[in-house]
């Protein structure tokens, strides 16, 4: 039986240097390219002689538990199942709770993925250029949570309104639909949420309890001040405090519980574990290598890590939907994610339906 080897770093492009004559060119770019931030790795199987029979390219956020499976060539089929089953074992040794695989959309996998546990994942209400891809996905630990379905924000901070309709998913309100409205209700969202541009947690709380009516809904924001105004000055800050002063007394009439400690991680993972969807104010530093605000939506637990629907797809990177669907996390990345600013406050919204 062949035995896949791995190789990280450069290895993508020496590996390409030798498909080149075998594979498309533009495939090729695909390992030529691939970004040494997202943790790329060669996988080869070679024969007696040392050609390669087949040869696979995988990447994986930081700070998650999964890797994706880019790109695989192969000439003979036991060769082909051999790396699968290399790159499933090792990415199980080195503590990911899932392996996808990325095709062309309608390419479909060989018989053997099916054998290996790989499943088709639910396909997007839109994602921004990269709906070209199918996804499949192989838990490598024991899982039977609902899988929920997936939208890429459209604008660069209606990230807040996406997270929130994703998790309105099921409920009598709904969130995004089977039809061509997406964007329109995106941006509705964020404009009944925005403190312009960003939607700070309470404001998010208030606009999410209004969107969904039956359900009970809770902010834990470990800070007394106004959230996301950092760089702001002058009226800029003035008038976003005003509105969030606001959004903490409409909070109050509706009866949504605000909390002023410091959520624990712990809390966050067991209550989704009990039901609840957790939108979590991030710093996408330990993902991307980039400060910046964002959210996301925690909605499920599967081994030790929480499953999380990113709306954010950094495309320039070669990712689809297939990275930020169904994204599992563990908790010590966790903690690194869910913190903003200096001050690194700690803003999560609980919903959950009653």
């Amino acid at each position: 039986m062949p035995t896949a080897l791995r190789a990280c770093a450069v290895a993508p492009i020496d590996v390409a240097a030798e498909l080149v004559d075998l594979v498309d060119p533009d495939r090729l770019e695909r390992w030529r390219h691939a970004p040494a931030a997202y943790r790329p790795c060669a996988w080869i199987v070679r024969d007696e002689a040392g050609t390669i029979q087949a040869a696979a390219l995988t990447s994986g956020r930081p700070a998650t538990s999964a890797i994706k499976i880019r790109d695989v060539w192969w000439t003979d089929d036991d060769a082909a199942r051999a790396l699968i089953e290399g790159v499933c074992a090792q990415s199980a040794t080195d503590g990911d709770v899932a392996v996808k695989w990325e095709v062309p959309a309608g390419e479909g996998l060989p018989a053997f993925a099916d054998e290996l546990g790989f499943i088709a994942m639910r396909r997007p209400w839109a994602a921004v250029g990269t709906e070209q891809f199918d996804g499949y996905v192989r838990w490598l630990v024991p899982t039977t949570h609902q899988e929920r379905g997936y939208y890429a924000q459209t604008t660069l901070f209606t990230c807040g309104a996406v997270a929130a309709l994703i998790a309105a998913e099921g409920s009598a309100a709904g969130g995004f639909a089977d039809d061509q409205s997406h964007r329109d209700v995106e941006v509705g969202f964020w404009r009944r949420a925005s403190n312009y541009p960003a939607c700070e947690p309470i404001g998010l709380a208030v606009a999410l309890h209004e969107h969904l009516r039956d359900a009970r809904i809770e902010v834990a924001l470990d800070t007394e001040g106004p959230a996301l105004l950092e760089g702001f000055e002058g009226f800029d800050h003035s008038f976003r405090a005003e509105l969030q002063a606001d959004s903490l007394r409409q909070a109050g009439e509706s009866g949504i519980p605000v909390r002023r400690d410091r959520v624990a991680i712990a809390e966050i993972v067991e209550r989704v574990e009990g039901g609840e969807q957790a939108l979590l104010l991030i710093d996408e530093e330990p993902m991307h290598g980039e400060t910046g605000p964002h959210w996301i939506v925690a909605h499920a637990r599967v081994g030790d890590a929480l499953v999380v629907e990113d709306p954010w797809i950094n495309v320039d990177t070669g990712e689809t939907w297939v990275d930020t669907h169904e994204l599992p996390v563990r908790p010590d990345d966790l903690d690194r994610l869910v913190r903003w600013s200096d001050e690194a406050y700690r803003g999560v919204v609980f919903a959950k339906a009653v």
